[in-house]
């Protein structure tokens, strides 16, 4: 019998194996799908957390962002809205980053869970590229493997964590996404053309960092190809070219910056102050390492200052130049590894303070894009270990799943201003800043008296911290305590005489303290200072009224409606007066300009009704009562007035039920009581007549 045969056309139902390059392509697929995961769910829990820190300034106050200022103004301002030639700028100029900011609010006004799903998707982008970047250097480099590890750690790695939970650190998120874009282009191209030259711009004006792109492309050359060309005289023209345009924008000018933004900077010894700067820049090597404690801001007590020889930290410098020496000496041996440790150098090195002092001591933002070098070594480092080390893969897993963890918990923690700044006292617990932070966000809930506390400790832990000691003194003054606040005002003004809103608070408590002549000269320091302060102003006018000097006071609060057309304490007090004065006339003149500005100001809508009613207006008078009342239902004087006009027009059981109304709302109101009684005898006698 002969076996049977398949032929060789037949089907059969044996699994096809892929070719290499199917195999390849579906691992791209599925690590790529694996790092995306990765980047996105340890941030899953900050996705609907507040606008915290400096989002404040950057978005909500920002004019261009919110719309206040024409968009065009974003070539003129700087990253927090300020114009960029002004002396006070910080002058970070980031035009990009402040774009999608802009575009945000359009789409999502202030709700934030739009603009952390804009910070994680970048973040998912930039682990990508990173991803795609690392893939070159193993062929570049002939150094496989280290590509996947390395984008894992990068993913997940918690120092990130300040970048992109925090709204702000989209600037950190979009100049590593430009960067690693730049790199990517100009070493499959080996060409210097507009796209890398457009990337680098685009990486510039999202955070100044980004210029470095061009160094590392340079270096990249060097260390992979062992080679100078004429190029490379051309990108360094460009990145010239590009810091002396960032520094005209900067009107040529420095930030200027205080002892509380960067301590170290202040230091007068040349000697402690670089043994001081070497130390923060190990700790930044730490915080890449060993990212166990994140804190929000190191500032102000967080890092003691070295200086005596006794500190062990004094030897900074010389571990620093250890290291460099042992890199040099061996740096042949492992090129991508030498590659890895310059490309974290030169990123880091506009935040080092060696060629402008930076506005702060220590920031995780600023690892962003570093950790690229970091995370390349710790993956060149894995895979020369588990060449010796059988148990390397268990200790990479274990560091993942802590990452993990910690990245996770750490981004709740920025969900919200109490529990970062909770997070922050735990950590630091020296730091006067975070104690003032603190007492601001406590004072904001309502919790006066915790929030007097934190303030007392940020002031004794830094007695010369100026805008503590305003604070504390304007919680004070509201509770009741003017001559403490009068104290701690003055304390503040003596610190720092150009503290125009210390001199305003100074002149409120030295008001209420009946000390009218300091108060009026501290009232008008502030004016000096801030002569557009439509507050001040209206503080001014107050002491005006209080000291029976009715025009000055009008004008005051007139000077403030110009400053500030939105300003609707000034537009009240004014009608007030005016009315008071019988200047009806002007009131009513005044109003449509008023009601632009501040239509839903009850108080204003009443002032002006009471104005028709004094010129015998009724009906215009009840419309503008009544809109009171439809803005502030529960005011028992405005239906207490809306039933004096009721009366007046002969419409007594109208008179009689907004009487009954206010009542309700405020038993001792006594003109509601004095008319309704009246009404009630009118009532009893006339159906006693015969």
């Amino acid at each position: 019998m002969k076996k049977h045969q398949h032929s060789k056309g037949s089907t059969s139902c044996q699994a096809v194996e892929k070719s290499p390059k199917e195999k390849g392509k579906s691992n791209e697929l599925r690590n790529v799908l694996v790092l995306l995961s990765l980047s996105i769910l340890p941030y899953l829990s900050c996705l609907h957390g507040d606008f915290v820190f400096d989002d404040a300034e950057s978005i909500l106050n920002n004019p261009i962002v919110n719309g206040k200022d024409s968009l065009s103004q974003i070539f003129y301002r700087d990253f927090w809205g300020r114009p960029i030639a002004s002396p006070s700028s910080h002058k970070s100029y980031r035009p990009v980053t402040t774009f999608t900011f802009w575009i945000n609010y359009k789409l999502y006004g202030t709700t934030t869970f739009g603009y952390h799903v804009g910070n994680i998707a970048s973040h998912a982008v930039a682990t990508v590229l990173f991803y795609q970047f690392a893939k070159q250097l193993e062929k570049l480099f002939n150094f496989f493997s280290i590509a996947f590890p390395a984008a894992v750690l990068f993913a997940v790695h918690p120092v990130h964590t300040e970048a992109v939970a925090n709204v702000t650190g989209r600037a950190e998120l979009l100049m590593t996404i430009f960067s690693l874009a730049a790199v990517i282009i100009y070493n499959k191209s080996q060409e210097f053309d507009w796209r890398f030259i457009s990337l680098v711009f685009l990486a510039t004006f999202s955070k100044e960092q980004g210029i470095m792109s061009i160094p590392i492309s340079i270096f990249l050359d060097l260390f992979s190809r062992n080679s100078v060309q004429l190029k490379h005289l051309y990108m360094m023209i460009l990145f010239l070219s590009i810091g002396i345009l960032r520094i005209a924008i900067n009107n040529f000018q420095n930030a200027e910056f205080t002892k509380l933004d960067n301590p170290a900077a202040f230091i007068e010894s040349r000697f402690y102050r670089g043994v001081n700067y070497s130390y923060i820049w190990l700790y930044h090597i730490y915080l890449l390492i060993m990212p166990a404690n994140l804190c929000f801001d190191y500032s102000m007590g967080c890092i003691s200052p070295i200086s005596s020889l006794s500190d062990v930290r004094v030897l900074s410098p010389v571990l620093i130049s250890v290291v460099v020496i042992i890199g040099v000496k061996f740096w042949n041996e492992c090129r991508l590894l030498s590659f890895s440790v310059m490309l974290g150098a030169i990123s880091f090195l506009p935040s080092s303070n060696i060629f402008f002092t930076v506005g702060f001591s220590v920031a995780e933002r600023v690892l962003y894009l570093p950790s690229v070098g970091f995370c390349l070594m710790c993956a060149v480092l894995l895979s020369k270990v588990s060449n010796h080390c059988k148990n390397a893969d268990i200790i990479a897993v274990t560091v993942l799943l802590l990452s993990i963890s910690k990245t996770y918990k750490r981004s709740a923690e920025w969900e919200n201003e109490l529990s970062l700044y909770s997070s922050g006292l735990r950590v630091c617990p020296m730091n006067a800043k975070i104690h003032y932070n603190m007492g601001k966000v406590l004072g904001d809930s309502g919790l006066m008296k915790d929030a007097e506390k934190n303030y007392w400790n940020a002031i004794k832990l830094d007695p010369s911290y100026e805008q503590a000691l305003n604070n504390l003194g304007n919680l004070l003054e509201k509770s009741g305590d003017s001559k403490t606040a009068e104290s701690l005002l003055a304390r503040a003004v003596t610190l720092r005489p150009s503290f125009a809103v210390a001199w305003m608070n100074l002149g409120i408590s030295q008001m209420n303290l009946k000390k009218y002549q300091d108060a009026e000269k501290s009232l008008k320091n502030s004016l000096t200072l801030r002569p557009n302060s439509a507050h001040c102003l209206f503080n001014l006018g107050v002491l005006y009224q209080r000291t029976n000097r009715d025009f000055l006071a009008m004008s005051a609060w007139r000077n403030a409606t110009r400053m500030n057309p939105y300003h609707s304490q000034s537009w009240t007090n004014l009608f007030v007066v005016l009315d008071h004065l019988d200047q009806c006339s002007e009131v009513i003149e005044l109003s449509s300009e008023a009601l632009e500005s501040v239509p839903n100001e009850s108080r204003v809508q009443m002032q002006i009704g009471s104005c028709y009613a004094r010129q015998r207006n009724y009906v215009k008078a009840e419309e503008y009562i009544t809109n009171a009342i439809d803005l502030h239902p529960t005011s028992a004087l405005y239906h207490a007035n809306l039933g004096v006009l009721f009366q007046r027009t002969n419409r007594m059981k109208e008179a009689e039920t907004e009487y009954r109304v206010a009542l309700m709302i405020d038993s001792n109101n006594t003109i509601a009581k004095y008319n309704l009684q009246k009404l009630e005898q009118n009532n009893s006698y006339n159906s006693t007549k015969p």
